[in-house]
């Protein structure tokens, strides 16, 4: 019986280191028998975690007072059938050695700990995206956790994750007529932070635009109240946008049978806008210009 037990605690060692074996982080299962542990002694990382399971007998796993690390934390705990197991997790490296407190100094065990040095690497450097809304993906090679941020509000990304993984960039449409592009930074404690680009192509404006040939936009540039007047579109139904130099959408609205619509974005930041008006399959962009 007792060898058949063992032979299943060893079983399951080897079952866990093995999916472990891709992971940055690895728990190692120790078996407590009568006057044994097994295995006794083990190589493991700093951020692994040891597992003492029970298999027979009544023991403790005990760190030995001054055979441990500097800085690491003790530990002492009953491993019995109504204590069936007790975990450690590696905060500092060094040697540990540890012993069943009824049946020391035979039965020991031992483990050392090296630090791991934190990787990464961020794939592609870039991503060329269109012009309208989307989103694509970065791979991360890494043996640690991380964050990840984007500059700017056009584009979202995974903000965090662990180990190998895959950054998703949500992009929203561009509708100015200049290219742009958003720097995604990458961050491991320890490392120098890496940054990749979203570069998204300039919208493509003035699709018919002759339709808008008598629209007018003023003042411009303004100190915040400015005026489109529709012209020959008034019966039409206009889809206007304010939007800033990022892209984000600061006011909108359908207009429709007015010979002139107004708008007031005194209280946003001085500086460049863009309007964006729409109808049917018609598209204009136009540049406003926000002043003291």
């Amino acid at each position: 019986m007792k060898k058949y037990t063992f032979l299943i605690f060893s079983l399951i060692l080897v079952s866990i280191m093995t999916l472990s074996a891709t992971s940055y982080a690895v728990k190692h299962v120790v078996t407590v028998g009568n006057f044994f542990f097994s295995p006794a002694s083990l190589s493991v990382n700093v951020g692994d975690t040891i597992r003492w399971v029970w298999s027979a007998g009544t023991h403790t796993t005990t760190s030995t007072p001054g055979a441990i690390p500097s800085g690491a934390a003790s530990w002492n705990s009953i491993i019995s059938s109504s204590v069936t197991s007790f975990e450690y997790k590696v905060t500092v490296a060094g040697s540990y050695a540890y012993v069943c407190t009824p049946h020391a100094p035979g039965m020991a065990g031992s483990f050392n700990a090296v630090a791991v040095v934190p990787t990464l690497a961020v794939t592609p450097l870039n991503r060329n995206v269109a012009a309208t809304s989307g989103n694509t993906t970065f791979g991360v090679t890494s043996n640690a956790n991380w964050t990840a941020s984007s500059n700017s509000i056009w584009c979202t990304v995974t903000s965090s994750g662990s180990g190998n993984s895959t950054i998703t960039a949500t992009f929203t449409t561009n509708t100015t007529t200049q290219i742009r592009v958003a720097n995604i930074t990458i961050t491991v404690n320890g490392l120098i932070p890496q940054t990749v680009t979203v570069s998204q192509a300039a919208s493509t404006v003035g699709v018919n635009e002759l339709s808008f040939s008598d629209l007018q936009i003023y003042p411009n540039p303004t100190k915040g109240v400015f005026k489109i007047k529709s012209g020959r579109l008034q019966e039409e139904k206009l889809e206007i946008s304010v939007m800033n130099i990022s892209g984000e959408k600061i006011s909108s609205r359908v207009c429709s049978g007015s010979e002139e619509y107004s708008f007031d974005i005194s209280m946003e930041p001085k500086g460049l806008y863009f309007i964006r008006i729409s109808s049917g399959n018609s598209l204009l962009v136009k540049r406003i210009v926000l002043i003291d």
